[in-house]
C-alpha cells in the first residue's frame, strides 16, 4: 500500500479535525513569548549566582530550552503556512508573520519555499527546502559514521552558513519588518549593556543552538530517506518514543510526527498523537520503519478518533 492509498483511506476520518480557535491560537503564541522571556529571566538570575557545577548546568539547560522555544516559533510558521494553526485563515498569515519575525524570517518567503518540499520531496532540483543543504548529504544511508557526522556538524558549527538566515525584507508587511529591526536593536543594546548574559541567553541560543536544532530536526525527519520512492518511506515519526515532558521540550508543537505531516499536511499538530494511534491500525503503515521504531506486532486497533474543534497546545 502506498502513501497515496493511506491518505485516501484515512483522509475522510481526519478531514473534520479542526485547527485552534482564534483565541487559543493567540494564547499559544503568547505562551511561547512568555516561555522565552521567562527562560531569559531565569538564565539572567542564574548568572548572578556564584559559578558552580549546578549553576553552570542550569545555565546550559536554559540556553538549550531557549533554543527549543525559538524552534517552537519556527514550527508555528510552518503550521501557519499550511493554514493548520488557526481556524481563521487570515489569522494564520498574521500569526505566522509575527512568529517569523521573532526568528528573523519571512512567513511568505518560507511558505513559498516550503510548499515545494511537499510537492517535490527529495528532488534536489525542485525541493527548495533541501536544495540549499544538499551538500550535507541527507540521502546517505545511516551508518554509524554518517550518524556521527550529522551529530558533529552543528556542534562544530559547520551548518552555520546555511542555517543562519536573517530575512529583513518587507514582504510580510512594514510592521513586521519594523518588529525585526526592533528585536535586533534590543539584542544589540542588551549586548552593549551586559555582554555575557546577552551572549549566553540571546545571541548564542539564536545563532547556534536554534540552528543546530533545526539541522538535527532535518536529519531526524529525512536523513537516510531522502530519495525513497514512496512517501511512506521518505519521512519518520519519533515523538512516540519519548516521555511526554521530554518530547514537549525537544519537539515543540509535535514536530516529531513528520511522516504524519507529509501524509496529511493540513492536519493540525495537536491531533498527531491520536491520528498516529489510528494509523497504527493499518498494517502497512505500522510495518514501515518511518512510522515507529517500536515492535508493534499483535497491537490491537485503537479506539476511533473523535472530532474536536480546539485543543490545548502540545
Amino acid at each position: 500500500m502506498s502513501g497515496h492509498a493511506i491518505r485516501q483511506e484515512f483522509l475522510p476520518q481526519f478531514r473534520a479535525l479542526r485547527a485552534n480557535s482564534r483565541l487559543l491560537a493567540i494564547m499559544i503564541l503568547v505562551s511561547y513569548v512568555a516561555q522565552l522571556l521567562g527562560a531569559i529571566g531565569l538564565g539572567y538570575w542564574l548568572l548572578t549566582l556564584p559559578l558552580s557545577v549546578v549553576s553552570g548546568l542550569g545555565i546550559a539547560a536554559v540556553m538549550f530550552f531557549i533554543g527549543t522555544r525559538l524552534r517552537g516559533f519556527n514550527n508555528m510558521v510552518h503550521e501557519c503556512c499550511h493554514y493548520a494553526f488557526s481556524v481563521e485563515r487570515h489569522d494564520n498569515a498574521v500569526i505566522g508573520s509575527i512568529a517569523a519575525s521573532i526568528v528573523m524570517g519571512s512567513f511568505h518567503d518560507y511558505r513559498d519555499e516550503h510548499l515545494t518540499h511537499h510537492a517535490h520531496l527529495g528532488d534536489y532540483e525542485k525541493d527548495l527546502d533541501l536544495q540549499g543543504i544538499r551538500h550535507f548529504r541527507l540521502e546517505a544511508p545511516l551508518t554509524p559514521r554518517t550518524i556521527a557526522r550529522h551529530i558533529l556538524t552543528p556542534i562544530l558549527g559547520l551548518h552555520l552558513p546555511e542555517y543562519v538566515s536573517i530575512n529583513l525584507s518587507a514582504r510580510d508587511g512594514t510592521v513586521y519588518r519594523l518588529l525585526k529591526f526592533a528585536l535586533i536593536g534590543a539584542a544589540v543594546l542588551f549586548l552593549i549593556y551586559d555582554p555575557l548574559p546577552a551572549l549566553l541567553l540571546v545571541w548564542i541560543p539564536f545563532l547556534w543552538i536554534f540552528t543546530a536544532i533545526n539541522y538535527w530536526m532535518d536529519c531526524i525527519d529525512h536523513a537516510g530517506l531522502v530519495h525513497a520512492e514512496d512517501e511512506l518511506d521518505a519521512s519518520r515519526n519519533v515523538n512516540h518514543s519519548l516521555p511526554r515532558v521530554l518530547s514537549t521540550i525537544v519537539f515543540p508543537r509535535n514536530d516529531g510526527y513528520h511522516l504524519i505531516h507529509h501524509l496529511f499536511p493540513q492536519l493540525p499538530v495537536h491531533h498527531f498523537g491520536r491520528c498516529h494511534e489510528q494509523l497504527m491500525a493499518n498494517p502497512e503503515y505500522r510495518a514501515r520503519d518511518g512510522a515507529t521504531g517500536e515492535q508493534t506486532g499483535g497491537q490491537t486497533a485503537p479506539k476511533p478518533i473523535k472530532t474536536v474543534t480546539t485543543s490545548a497546545a502540545t
